[in-house]
């Protein structure tokens, strides 16, 4: 288990999808404790990391790239309905402030959340639907 600052878990362990290169499926349960709150995601769940188009990840890094991935993880399932009572704004601050809590630059994260609250509407609960 690793433990960073107001987090807890252990890196997940992601399969690669056929097709597009985008998607992984978890390969195990896995969970992760934020302020005392606890977040699993079931083995089986699909996600492509963070959401960034492919031609800035030469500016905002890899979807999948660690410790961005424990963040997008849990945004992706609280997106598609993992926890009914969490509104996207739960889902967009969260995936904020785990990000602070990894060690991502305050300004890269604020620069992300504008993002996801501008845009993010488009992706909310649609693997719910």
């Amino acid at each position: 288990m690793i433990r960073h600052g107001e987090l807890e878990f252990e890196l997940p362990n992601l399969i690669l999808l056929p097709g597009d290169g985008n998607h992984h499926r978890l390969a195990n349960d896995w969970h992760v404790r934020f302020r005392g709150e606890w977040y699993s995601v079931p083995c089986g769940f699909v996600t492509d990391g963070a959401s960034i188009p492919r031609w800035l990840w030469p500016v905002c890094g890899h979807p999948l790239q660690a410790p961005r991935v424990v963040a997008a993880i849990v945004h992706d399932f609280l997106y598609g309905g993992g926890d009914p009572e969490a509104t996207r704004a739960d889902a967009d601050d969260l995936y904020r402030d785990m990000q602070i809590a990894l060690g991502i630059p305050r300004r890269r994260a604020y620069v992300e959340w504008v993002v996801l609250r501008m845009c993010g509407w488009t992706h909310w609960r649609r693997a719910a639907k």
